[in-house]
C-alpha cells in the first residue's frame, strides 16, 4: 500500500519567522516492520514472540493500525488519514519517491500536461478510460469541482492547494460564483490559469489534497460526505466499505486501470501503541509503524535477530516543532520566543522520546526537502544560561504562564514529548503548564488562533520549500489555522511572491540564502 506526514529559521525569507516555532528535529527515517504474516510460508508465525498465537486469517488480507481516529473522510477536512485517501482516490499526477529521498513527477489520471510560455496556464489531458469505482467515468469536471471544492468547502483545511488559481480570492469573498482560472475544454481536456507563474504547481496537484472526487457522489451525499461510505467513490486501487472513528476497511476497487495491487484487503484500526506492539507481538497486526511505539519497543524490535530481515525503512520529509502563538503574552514578547529557542534541550527529545531515531533541524527546510542545504545546520545550541539572561532582559518570571496544550488522546510519545519541554522551560524560570483539551476542542482553538504553544508536525505533501514557507506562514489565514498568528506583512509578502519566482537557482536562493 502506498504511504501516509518536524522550526528555527536562517534564510533570508525566513529570518523573520525565526522566533515563531522552536524546531526540534525531522525524523531520521520511517520504519515497518512486516509480520510473519505477510510471508509466504509464515501467517501468524509462532517465532515472532512467546505470546503469539495462531490466528486464522482471510487470503489477501493485511491488518495495519493508526493512533489517530480515522472519522471523516473527506479530504479537504481530515488531514489525519492521507494514507488512506492515497488508496482510494487518484490524482491528476504522482508523486514518486526514489531511494535516495529525491523524488519525480509521473502521469495519473492526467496523461499529459502542457505549460504556457509564462508559466501561468497548464492544458492537462485526461487518460482516455478513467472511471470511478461505481464505473462512472471520470471527467474534466470532476477535476474542476475537485479543485474548486477546497476552497468553497466550510472548515477546509486545503485552500492553500489552490488559492493561486485565477479568481480565487474572488470566488472565496463571493463575488463570483465560480473558479475563473479553471475552464472545461470537454470531458478529457481542462486548462488551469493561476494568478503568477507557480513553478511547483504540477508537483503540488500530486499532494494527497489534490484528490479527485466524484462531483455527482459528493453533491448527493450533501452534509454527510465523507462519513457516509456509499458516497466516497475515488478511482485508486481500493474502496472503502466498511469505516468508523476507529476502523476502516478497504477492498480492490473492480474498476481500477491501474496495476493490480498484491494486497487485496486492508483493515486499519485504531489503537495505543501500546496495544499496537502487543497486537504485533500476537500476530494480530501484519506491519507495525514503529513511529507510534515507544522506544524501548523500538530498540526491542531493532535489536532482535527474528526481524531483521522484516524492517523496511524510508527517509521521512518532515519537522516537528513546538509553535508558539505571537499574539498571546508574554510569546508576543520576541526575547521570550528566543529565550525558549535556547532552552529547549533537543537532542534529549531525541534520544528519550524517538530513540534517536531522528536529527536536528535548524531551519523550516527539512533533510530530503528541496532547498535544504546543510552550511545552514548546527547554528542553534540549547543554552539554558543564555535563555534565562533574556528572560530577565524581558521580565519575565514564574507570574508568566506559558501553556503547552495536549490533547487528551496524545499517544505516549507526544506527553512525554510535551513533558520534557515543560521541564526544560521550568528550569529556565518560566511557570510551564500542561493544558489537557479534548481532541475537538483542541482542533476548533487551534483553527482559531487561539492555542498558545504546542507540537507542530507537518510532513511534505509535495516536494517544494513552499509547501511549508507559503502553507504554514503565507497568510493570516493560515498563521491563524496554525495558531502562529504570525502578521509580520513584509515577509508573508515575500513567501507569497517567492513561489512565483521562474528562475529555479533564484527562488531556492529566496528560500535558503
Amino acid at each position: 500500500m502506498k504511504n501516509l506526514k518536524k522550526i528555527v529559521y536562517i534564510t533570508a525569507v525566513a529570518a523573520a519567522l525565526l522566533l515563531v516555532t522552536v524546531c526540534i528535529f525531522n525524523t531520521l527515517r520511517s520504519q515497518k516492520l512486516l509480520n510473519g504474516a505477510l510471508e509466504d510460508d509464515a501467517r501468524g508465525d509462532l517465532s515472532i514472540s512467546e505470546d503469539s498465537t495462531d490466528i486464522e486469517v482471510e487470503d489477501g488480507l493485511v491488518r495495519l493500525a493508526t493512533d489517530a481516529e480515522l472519522g471523516n473522510m473527506d479530504i479537504a477536512k481530515n488531514t489525519d488519514s492521507y494514507y488512506i485517501a492515497l488508496n482510494v482516490f487518484e490524482r491528476l499526477v504522482d508523486v514518486e519517491q526514489n531511494e535516495d529521498g529525491s523524488s519525480k513527477i509521473v502521469p495519473s489520471l492526467a496523461k499529459e500536461w502542457k505549460v504556457s510560455d509564462d508559466g501561468k496556464k497548464y492544458s492537462f489531458t485526461l487518460k482516455d478510460d478513467a472511471c470511478f469505482s461505481d464505473g462512472t467515468p471520470l471527467t474534466a469536471e470532476d477535476v474542476e469541482f475537485s479543485l474548486t471544492r477546497l476552497l468553497t468547502v466550510p472548515d477546509s483545511e486545503q485552500k492553500a492547494f489552490t488559492d493561486m488559481i485565477e479568481g480565487a480570492e474572488e470566488l472565496q469573498n463571493g463575488e463570483e460564483t465560480a473558479l475563473r482560472g479553471i475552464e472545461v475544454i470537454d470531458d478529457s481536456h481542462i486548462d488551469i490559469s493561476l494568478k503568477e507563474a507557480f513553478p511547483s504547481f504540477v508537483s503540488m496537484l500530486g499532494s494527497p489534497a489534490c484528490s479527485i472526487l466524484s462531483k455527482k457522489s459528493v453533491t448527493a451525499a450533501g452534509d454527510s460526505y465523507g462519513t457516509d461510505i456509499r458516497y466516497i467513490i475515488g478511482s485508486g486501487p481500493y474502496i472503502i466499505t466498511e469505516n468508523s472513528d476507529s476502523f476502516c476497511r478497504m477492498e480492490l476497487n473492480p474498476f481500477y486501470k491501474g496495476d493490480e495491487p498484491s494486497v487485496k484487503k486492508a483493515e486499519v484500526r485504531v489503537m495505543v501503541p501500546a496495544v499496537m506492539d502487543r497486537e504485533f507481538r500476537k500476530g494480530r497486526l501484519d506491519i507495525l509503524d514503529l513511529e507510534y511505539v515507544n522506544p524501548e519497543a523500538v530498540s526491542f524490535y531493532i535489536d532482535n535477530e527474528v526481524y531483521k530481515n522484516r524492517l523496511v525503512a524510508k527517509e521521512n520529509v518532515e519537522i516537528i516543532s513546538l509553535m508558539l502563538n505571537t499574539k498571546t503574552a508574554p510569546l508576543d514578547n520576541i526575547k521570550v520566543r528566543k529565550a525558549i529557542q535556547y532552552a529547549i534541550n533537543r537532542e534529549r527529545i531525541i534520544n528519550e522520546v524517538y530513540g534517536g531515531y531522528a536529527e536536528l533541524t535548524d531551519g523550516i527546510i527539512p533533510k530530503g526537502l528541496m532547498g535544504y542545504n546543510k552550511k545552514l545546520q548546527g547554528w542553534l545550541k540549547y543554552d539554558p544560561v543564555k535563555a534565562k539572561e533574556l528572560l530577565k532582559e524581558a521580565g519575565i518570571g514564574q507570574r508568566d504562564v506559558i501553556e503547552l496544550a495536549i490533547s487528551s488522546t496524545a499517544d505516549t510519545a507526544l506527553q512525554k514529548f510535551t513533558a520534557l519541554i515543560q521541564e526544560d522551560l521550568t528550569a529556565v524560570g518560566l511557570n510551564a503548564v500542561l493544558v489537557v483539551y479534548d481532541k475537538e476542542s483542541r482542533l476548533h482553538l487551534r483553527r482559531t488562533g487561539q492555542i498558545m504553544a504546542y507540537q507542530f508536525q507537518w510532513i511534505a505533501d509535495y516536494n517544494d520549500p513552499d509547501n511549508f514557507f507559503y502553507t504554514i506562514f503565507g497568510s493570516k489565514d493560515a498563521a491563524e489555522r496554525y495558531s502562529s498568528n504570525y502578521a509580520d506583512e513584509d515577509t508573508i509578502n515575500r513567501i507569497i511572491k517567492a513561489r512565483n519566482i521562474t528562475d529555479f537557482e533564484k527562488r531556492m536562493a529566496e528560500y535558503s540564502t
